[in-house]
C-alpha cells in the first residue's frame, strides 16, 4: 500500500487547523485564564502532531518512514492547518472584533514610544497596514509553516524508522 501523505497530511492538517484557531479565539480573549490556556494548548498541539505522525508512520507506511518523509508530513500539516486557521482569523478580524487590530497596533505604538523607538512616518504606515486584517493574516500562514520547519526539524528525528535488518 502506497502512502497518500498529501491526504493524510490534508486531513490531519484540518484538525490541526481546528486547534490552532481555538488557540487563536482564546490569545484573542480579553480574559487571563483563557490567554494562559493557549500555552497548554500548544503542548497539546506538539503532543498531537507526535500521535498523529506515528499513526502515519505505522499504518499507512507500514512501520518505515524516513526522516525526510516526515519532515515534509510535518510541514504539510503545519501548511495546511495555518490555512484553515488564516480563514478564521480572517474572519474574526474582520467581522467579529474589526477593533482587535486597531487596539494592538494603538498598544504596539505605545510600545515602540515607551522605549524611544524612532519610526519615521513611512515606517508607522508600514506598520500600520500590517495590522490590515487580510495583510496580519497572512502573515499567520508564514509564520506558522516556520514554526512548523523548526517542530519538524526536531520531531521527525523522532519519528523516523529505518526498515530493520531482519526484515526483507
Amino acid at each position: 500500500m502506497q502512502p497518500n501523505i498529501m491526504k493524510s497530511a490534508m486531513q490531519n492538517g484540518l484538525i490541526m487547523g481546528v486547534i490552532f484557531s481555538i488557540n487563536f479565539l482564546l490569545s484573542a480573549s480579553k480574559i487571563t485564564t483563557l490567554m494562559l490556556s493557549t500555552y497548554f494548548l500548544a503542548i497539546g498541539i506538539v503532543v498531537i502532531l507526535y500521535k498523529v505522525s506515528i499513526r502515519f508512520r505505522d499504518v499507512e507506511c507500514q512501520g518505515v518512514i524516513s526522516y525526510g518523509k516526515s519532515f515534509l508530513y510535518i510541514i504539510l500539516i503545519f501548511f495546511y492547518a495555518a490555512l484553515i486557521s488564516t480563514v478564521v482569523k480572517y474572519i474574526y478580524l474582520r467581522f467579529i472584533n474589526p477593533e482587535y487590530l486597531t487596539t494592538m497596533f494603538q498598544e504596539t505604538m505605545k510600545m515602540l514610544d515607551s522605549m524611544k523607538f524612532p519610526m519615521s512616518s513611512a515606517e508607522i504606515d508600514q506598520t500600520e497596514n500590517m495590522f490590515k486584517p487580510l495583510d496580519f493574516s497572512l502573515i499567520y500562514i508564514w509564520s506558522n509553516v516556520l514554526i512548523g520547519t523548526f517542530v519538524a526539524l526536531i520531531m521527525a528525528a523522532f519519528i523516523k524508522k529505518n526498515k530493520s535488518v531482519f526484515e526483507e
